[in-house]
């Protein structure tokens, strides 16, 4: 029973987000300031990237003052309360003034911290308008306000509550710093970092961010809200498509598939009726309808079952071509794959078959000198 109260809950927030898109769409977005699907167009157009007002930011709320925001397809996940404002991910930069208006529809407190779960541009796109519409945790420090005041024009504290706290991995801070593609404004940059395993805090509710390493990329996280009982998966996990292994920046199958395994064995929960009375833990993907804990074991099945079939080909010594016509993704390309775009099924195939042999060859490159030593 609790399976499918959890999948009936998964469908229902699926099918309410199609029904708002298409309300929009079709010019039938309500008018009512207080539906969800209602078509924000910001005050100021001025944003890193182009904006596009004609793309509507869905809402739903999925627990107790946390909603999930879909801005131009990618998830974005909000949590209010007293204490103020949490987001993890930003989206990306063309839709970053449509989502401070959204956040500013539905949240009345202050956005004081951002986490980001990775150093794609889709996720942190919007860190410089977000934060910069936001306030320092320090803003409500009563402590750090005497202080400021205390040493007013003998020490600069500039900055003091001026913007949000972003927080991410160091790995993050070193990608976005180093990227030759994009250039950051300085207010983008997470402010705080750590290089441990996990980074908890408490905001509203206990708030673990947990390492997930070499999965994805080099850079990749998950964020649990404890009492929410949600959990924000990042890119590893991506609903509508197979996950993308972004080998140039430390991306792996093994990494992604031990990172998944992670989050179902150690972030997410099946249904407890007699402590919650919930359908289990709700896991927000990166692209894709709202998620339970079977959508991601069967995710994991799909990442076990063709990593299991490319390595049979390899050790039968095949090509990556050979391996691209044996087909090893038959039965999950019409859930999770493309033709056409930026990342399809044959870049994912690759992208399995490479990092499986860079694997062997790490193995066998460790292995070597002991056969020497002998």
């Amino acid at each position: 029973m609790g399976t499918i109260k959890s999948r009936a809950r998964a469908a229902l927030s699926a099918a309410v987000a199609s029904l708002g898109m298409a309300m929009a769409a079709t010019g039938l977005a309500a008018d009512d300031p207080d539906s969800q699907f209602a078509q924000f167009v910001p005050d100021d157009p001025s944003s890193q990237g182009e904006l596009n007002p004609a793309m509507p930011v869905g809402v739903i709320e999925i627990a107790h003052g946390v909603y999930m925001m879909t801005v131009h397809g990618v998830n974005v996940v909000v949590q209010t309360g007293d204490d103020g404002t949490v987001i993890v991910n930003t989206g990306p930069a063309s839709g970053a003034q449509a989502l401070v208006a959204t956040v500013n529809k539905f949240v009345h407190q202050p956005v004081r911290y951002i986490i980001d779960t990775g150093a794609d541009p889709e996720l942190i796109g919007g860190n410089a308008v977000i934060a910069t519409a936001g306030q320092s945790p320090l803003h409500m420090d009563a402590f750090a306000q005497g202080q400021q005041r205390r040493f007013s024009g003998v020490l600069q504290l500039g900055g003091l509550g001026s913007v949000a706290t972003i927080i991410a991995r160091q790995a993050v801070l070193t990608r976005m710093a180093s990227s030759a593609q994009v250039s950051y404004a300085s207010a983008a940059l997470p402010t705080e970092t750590f290089d441990r395993d996990e980074f908890h805090f408490i905001y509203n509710e206990p708030i673990a961010i947990v390492a997930l390493h070499n999965a994805h990329s080099d850079s990749d996280s998950a964020v649990r809200f404890e009492r929410s009982d949600v959990v924000v998966a990042g890119a590893v996990f991506d609903n509508d498509h197979f996950p993308v292994i972004d080998l140039q920046h430390g991306g792996s199958i093994a990494g992604e598939s031990e990172a998944v395994n992670r989050i179902i064995n150690t972030l997410a929960f099946a249904h407890l009726p007699v402590l919650t009375n919930t359908g289990g833990t709700l896991i927000i993907p990166i692209h894709g309808s709202v998620c339970d804990l079977d959508d991601l074991a069967a995710y994991a099945d799909m990442l076990a079952t063709i990593r299991a079939r490319v390595d049979f080909y390899i050790n039968q010594g095949k090509t990556m071509k050979q391996v691209e016509a044996a087909d090893p993704a038959l039965g999950y390309e019409s859930r999770y794959g493309a033709d056409s775009g930026e990342w399809t099924t044959q870049d994912f195939v690759d992208a399995v078959y490479k990092s499986l042999e860079a694997g062997r060859k790490r193995r066998h490159s460790v292995k070597q000198p002991q056969d020497d030593a002998q």
